[in-house]
């Protein structure tokens, strides 16, 4: 059920005088027994609530209100049940490569497809409950994003450890078959399911377009905390060649088809390989820039955009030494776009690289120094 753990000032919950610690029971004659219940509850411009109070006090609340207007309110949790936790062992996942006596929010393995609806988190399918994927589609809950890493149903029984792994292609098409829109990823790891295992996800989920609207190929993340993990090794600068040119490849031969790129190669295979980023056209709408694909080329966009706007010395001409933290994959970057700022006079700046000593050298992406 859904407790209320916040209030938020000047919210419709203050206005009703709800509080922490109250239970809510119904909204028009809706159980609400999870985040999406409610959330559908929620957007009718007319709506009863039944609330159990802390104090066991019944309420009935005769509400009205916008559309777009919710209750402002944190819950208890944040799928108002519990999260679906992750029943897989994939070989590469990070949460197991995380070192011990780190708070405990950083050691849940979840795969909530609700939580893939509502905020953008990647799922594998596979932690699915009985009726939970017609569900999906009798509520529309599109887009979902969907961790696929490879439609070879038996290397993928592999590599997450799920026998129901190898059912992916058959939730993908259900979905496809009833308007569920789909972002998809591949964690790339070498001698996995790269290569022709790799040119096979493709070809095969390239045809679900439009329902399939992209599919992101992102590399395996290793910290030095693998003790008793598989052996897993990283992409070498040759190998994140190969790893570009095949996308390439695919690109000049979807683009044509399907007028997008659908398949995109995220920006640390470019840093690995010492390739410049494409141009925006590559990224079409950027739709998995938080997947790490785009950041970089968005981030030089706005560099041009603001070149304009720079002033030609710093206020009053004081002078300014500044020093810009980053990450190892992201220094060349950093480096080449402040090169716009040495017309500046009196302004002197340093870029300080920092290797990732906590998690280990192979993780050198700026959202992860710690």
């Amino acid at each position: 059920m859904p407790i209320i753990k916040e209030v938020k000032p000047g919210s419709l919950a203050e206005e009703l005088e709800l509080e922490p610690g109250d239970e809510i029971l119904r909204i028009n004659d809706t159980q609400i027994t999870d985040i999406v219940d409610l959330q559908f509850a929620l957007a009718d411009e007319l709506i009863e609530i039944e609330v159990r109070r802390k104090n066991g006090e019944l309420w009935e609340l005769e509400v009205e209100k916008d559309y777009d207007e919710g209750l402002g309110v944190e819950w208890e949790h944040p799928t108002v049940d519990r999260v679906h936790l992750c029943h897989n062992k994939c070989v590469f996942c990070f949460v197991d490569q995380i070192p011990g006596q780190m708070r405990k929010t950083l050691n849940v393995r979840d795969d909530d497809y609700r939580l893939s609806f509502l905020h953008g988190n990647f799922v594998t399918l596979t932690n699915l409950k009985e009726g939970e994927l017609e569900r999906i589609v009798r509520l529309k809950m599109s887009p979902l994003n969907i961790s696929v890493h490879t439609t070879n149903p038996q290397l993928r029984v592999r590599m997450l450890a799920n026998k129901k792994s190898g059912e992916i292609m058959n939730q993908i098409r259900y979905l496809a078959e009833h308007g569920i829109e789909m972002n998809t990823q591949i964690v790339l790891c070498p001698e996995w399911n790269d290569g022709e295992e790799l040119d096979r996800t493709i070809r095969d989920l390239y045809p679900f377009y439009p329902a399939v609207r992209t599919l992101s190929v992102v590399p395996v993340g290793l910290t030095k905390h693998r003790r008793g993990l598989h052996k897993l090794r990283g992409c070498t600068s040759e190998e994140a060649a190969k790893v570009v040119e095949q996308v390439a490849r695919w690109h000049e031969f979807l683009r044509p088809r399907l007028g997008t790129s659908f398949v995109q190669a995220a920006d640390e295979f470019y840093v690995m390989a010492n390739l410049e980023v494409p141009p925006s056209e590559y990224y079409d709408d950027f739709s998995q820039i938080e997947n790490g694909v785009g950041v970089i080329r968005t981030f030089l966009d706005e560099v041009a955009e603001a070149k304009v706007r720079l002033p030609n010395k710093t206020i009053h001409g004081q002078r300014r030494k500044v020093g810009i933290i980053t990450s190892v994959s992201a220094e060349r970057t950093i480096r080449s776009s402040l090169q716009n700022l040495d017309d500046i006079r009196s302004l002197y700046y340093e870029v300080f690289p920092v290797v990732n000593h906590f998690y280990g050298n192979n993780v050198s992406v700026a959202g992860l120094l710690t």
